[in-house]
């Protein structure tokens, strides 16, 4: 499999993280496709990186491990700005490291709208254990996402919409038993 057969989009990576090489992104879909024959000759996947640095990234990939954490979260509002697919179930996310490997792929299976201040333990529930609870999730969530919107001249609000996006683990690099 190489990258003329696969549709590789990145999405919006933050200051700091390094996109990965055309080398790596063809040599983890070979290994994938190895693993899990149903994504098929010519994937489509969406590139992702999460966290709120290096150290955050590696807890995050060990959570989704555990299926600990089953989800994620994106704005749209990120979205309308760098042209990065709108989540969508049955996407594929592959998602890297700080430094550009990638590590997990993975599927989204249900994806629904929420409102920032109206979060409920239901949006959350996807997230790692650590910050699912909401008193915990939205400080730090208002943080990242803050960082995300700056460079855009955004910030959080009551009123800002963002996709809930549960996904299942299919390939873990480092773990292909």
């Amino acid at each position: 499999m190489s990258p003329s057969t696969a549709t590789i989009t990145p999405g919006h990576l933050p200051a700091g993280a390094t996109p990965p090489t055309a080398e790596a992104l063809e040599a983890f879909l070979a290994a994938a496709g190895r693993a899990c024959p149903d994504i098929g000759p010519n994937p489509v996947c969406e590139v992702r990186w999460i966290g709120l640095d290096a150290e955050s990234t590696l807890q995050i990939f060990d959570l989704i491990r555990m299926r600990d954490k089953t989800g994620t979260f994106t704005l749209p509002w990120i979205v309308e700005r760098t042209g990065q697919p709108v989540p969508r179930v049955g996407a594929l996310l592959i998602l890297i490291d700080m430094h550009g490997r990638p590590t997990l792929l993975l599927r989204t299976r249900e994806v629904r709208e929420a409102v920032f201040g109206q979060v409920t333990a239901a949006d959350t529930a996807v997230d790692g254990s650590p910050v699912r609870d909401p008193a915990v999730w939205v400080p730090l969530h208002t943080v990242y996402w803050n960082a995300l919107l700056q460079p855009f001249g955004l910030e959080v609000s009551a009123d800002m919409p963002f996709w809930v996006e549960a996904f299942d683990l299919l390939f873990d690099i480092d773990h292909r038993a």
